[in-house]
C-alpha cells in the first residue's frame, strides 16, 4: 500500500517553465495506476518495490523535488519523473503556433505550458491505454483497478499469471493485454527502442490499431503532431461534427498537433 511519510530528498529536477503543476496533477489524477500511484496535498506519490517516492514543485526555483521513503533507484526515478511530467518540455514553439486558433488560445491562456504527459512505465501504459479502448476514463479506472487486484504490480509475468476472466472486460482485449505481456517477455516488444520501432512492433500486435498507438505516439513516443482524430473526446472538446471535420480543422495545427490534442483533453473551453 501508499503511506503517507516521505523523507529525503533524492533529486531535483528543473523544470521548463511555465509548468502548471495543479493542472498536470489534476489531469493525471483519472488515470493514476491504483495501489501504485496517488496525488494528495499537491504531490504525486508513486510505490517502488517496499518503497515510494513523492514529487511536489518548488515555484520558487522551478524544480520538481523528489523525496524517497526507503530505497529506491535514484537515477532511475529520476528519470522516469522527468518523463512522467515532461519537464524538459519547451513549448514556447507550439503555443505561439496554437494560439492562431481562438479556441485553443482561450485554452492556452487558461493554462499556460501545458504539455503532454508521458509514462511512469511503458508497460502500464499501454495496458491502461488498451483497457481504455471505447469506455470512459472513469470506467478505464475501475477495469485497471480490478487488473491490479488480480496482478499486484502491473508487470508483465504478472499479468500472464493472474486469472483476467469476469473482469467486466471484453475477451478479446482481455487477449490483447496477454499478447503484449508475452511480446514484451519475448522482446518482440522492446519499449526502449526508438518510438517508430516500438510503434512497428505494436502494429503487429492484435488490438493496437491506429486510434490506440496514436496516443501512444503522443505519450510514449512524444510526437509532436501525433493526432488521433477518431478520439470521441478530441471530437467534442473541439466541437465538431465528425472526425472528418475534426481531422480537417487539426490540419493548422500543424506541426503540433498533439500539444493541441492536450489543450482539448485537459483544459475546459
Amino acid at each position: 500500500c501508499i503511506r503517507a511519510v516521505m523523507s529525503r530528498v533524492v533529486a531535483e529536477i528543473p523544470v521548463v517553465e511555465p509548468f502548471p503543476w495543479l493542472a498536470l496533477l489534476d489531469y493525471f489524477r483519472y488515470r493514476l495506476i491504483p495501489g501504485a500511484e496517488l496525488i494528495e496535498d499537491e504531490r504525486f506519490v508513486r510505490r517502488i518495490g517496499k518503497a515510494q517516492i513523492a514529487v511536489r514543485f518548488d515555484p520558487q526555483r522551478a524544480r520538481l523535488i523528489v523525496t524517497a521513503d526507503g530505497r529506491v533507484p535514484t537515477r532511475d526515478a529520476a528519470e522516469r519523473v522527468t518523463r512522467l511530467f515532461a519537464a524538459d518540455h519547451d513549448g514556447t514553439q507550439a503555443a505561439s503556433h496554437l494560439k492562431k486558433d481562438a479556441m485553443l488560445r482561450r485554452r492556452i491562456a487558461a493554462v499556460p505550458g501545458m504539455r503532454p504527459l508521458g509514462a511512469w512505465s511503458a508497460f502500464e501504459l499501454c495496458v491502461r491505454t488498451v483497457i481504455g479502448q471505447q469506455v470512459t476514463v472513469a470506467a478505464a479506472g475501475t477495469l485497471m483497478r480490478r487488473l491490479v487486484e488480480r496482478c499486484g504490480e502491473v508487470v508483465p509475468e504478472n499479468v500472464l499469471a493472474a486469472d483476467l476472466e469476469n473482469m467486466g472486460m471484453p475477451g478479446r482485449r482481455v487477449a490483447t493485454i496477454r499478447t503484449l505481456a508475452a511480446a514484451v517477455l519475448e522482446r518482440r516488444v522492446q519499449f526502449d527502442l526508438p518510438w517508430p520501432a516500438v510503434d512497428a512492433a505494436l502494429a503487429t500486435l492484435p488490438g493496437f490499431g491506429p486510434w490506440t498507438r496514436t496516443y501512444l505516439a503522443i505519450r510514449l513516443g512524444r510526437d509532436p503532431d501525433a493526432f488521433p482524430a477518431t478520439d470521441l473526446g478530441l471530437i467534442r472538446a473541439a466541437g465538431a461534427a465528425s472526425a472528418v471535420e475534426l481531422s480537417k480543422r487539426a490540419e493548422r495545427w500543424r506541426p503540433w498537433r498533439a500539444h493541441a490534442a492536450t489543450y482539448l483533453w485537459a483544459v475546459p473551453a
